[in-house]
């Protein structure tokens, strides 16, 4: 009792709940490349990072994110606007405006009061609206200079920023959407031979002309001399894919120049890789360069699995229809769980025993005559 009149003698009060810690989620794909093609590889400590910007300033600009390039054009008229409001001001201090005893038909620049009124004048230079109330006469020393010089950095600006503009657009993009390559790569049998499987749908047609599909294993590798090569690469080869007019199935055969040649279903699992995926071309609508390209990690390469049919003929409309819900869509199918080697070492097992049943039969019938 005692305890509840001392606090109820202390009241209003106020019970604060302690924040919760946040737990720090750690990323434990670590992906060379995302879903989405940006490469996560980032350059730090480099040596003179700023002189090396400024002497490459067109990439730099080129490079630039929107936003930042928006501020840098901003700060740039900013900037030439203050210098011709300094020269403007220059030029009427020479000329004697403010002098007291000068008369308003003799001076340098009519209309300006303060150093705001410059600003705004060499706005109106700058930008070549046209001159109102505040405008140069003849009276000036400087002005014909200074509008000279004032034309040569408007073009300047414009000119180069509207190069930028233009080859940022132009550009070839390096993001896909999210329907051009499956989300999952397969691996399953087809014509007797192990395969690796993903698959490609351009619906767009950005990538139609010069298409060119290439598939990369970055994965570990120990060189003769027992140096460790964390992020190994090497190109894997495919079979021919033909047109990407519809959603077309890339195929690698694992054989054995393959480096998934002694790679089973237990591997794909334990080992750590990534399967880098990249597709090139032009657009047939605009002629525009494209690039995409995304990645897959052993986690998402599913084993004995291929990839459901997506295509089907309509015959009242006599055309050939995609169902963009079946593109991803897989399908459980036998497959033996060895690796491409172990596989091929059974067949021949099996062929010789059926040689060595063959040939016994033979015997027996060539006896029994």
């Amino acid at each position: 009792m005692d305890n509840k009149s001392a606090i109820s003698s202390n009241l209003p009060m106020v019970i604060k709940r302690c924040p919760k810690r946040r737990k720090v989620q750690y990323n434990e794909e670590n992906r060379i490349m995302s879903k989405r093609g940006r490469v996560n590889v980032y350059l730090y400590k480099i040596p003179h990072k700023s002189i090396r910007y400024v002497r490459d300033l067109w990439n730099t600009l080129v490079n630039m994110r929107w936003r930042w390039l928006m501020l840098t054009v901003s700060l740039i008229n900013v900037s030439a606007y203050f210098l011709f409001a300094e020269l403007f001001l220059l030029d009427a201090w020479i000329s004697g405006d403010f002098s007291e005893s000068l008369c308003n038909h003799h001076k340098c620049i009519n209309g300006v009061h303060n150093f705001t009124s410059f600003f705004m004048l060499g706005i109106e230079t700058i930008t070549t609206t046209g001159y109102g109330y505040f405008h140069p006469t003849e009276n000036c020393t400087l002005v014909w200079t200074i509008l000279t010089f004032s034309t040569l950095v408007t073009i300047f600006i414009d000119g180069a920023f509207i190069s930028v503009v233009y080859v940022k657009i132009s550009r070839p993009a390096y993001t896909i959407n999210n329907s051009l390559f499956s989300k999952k790569a397969v691996i399953c049998l087809r014509n007797g031979a192990l395969c690796l499987i993903f698959r490609i749908n351009d619906s767009t047609g950005k990538h139609w002309i010069g298409s060119q599909v290439n598939l990369f294993l970055i994965t570990q590798k120990v060189t003769n001399n027992g140096e460790l090569l964390p992020n190994f690469i090497v190109e894997l080869k495919l079979q021919p894919y033909g047109v990407l007019f519809w959603p077309t199935e890339i195929v690698h055969e694992i054989s054995s120049e393959s480096p998934l040649w002694n790679t089973s279903a237990q591997d794909i699992l334990l080992n750590k890789f990534e399967l880098v995926a990249t597709l090139s071309g032009s657009s047939v609508l605009t002629g525009q360069a494209s690039k995409s390209q995304t990645s897959y990690l052993n986690g998402e390469i599913l084993w004995g699995y291929w990839f459901s049919s997506c295509m089907n003929y309509d015959n009242a409309k006599c055309e050939y229809t995609v169902n963009k819900k079946k593109f991803d869509k897989t399908v459980l199918l036998d497959t033996p769980l060895c690796s491409a080697c172990d596989l091929s070492k059974i067949e021949r097992e099996i062929f010789k025993k059926s040689l060595s049943i063959d040939c016994l039969y033979f015997l027996t019938d060539c006896q029994i005559k």
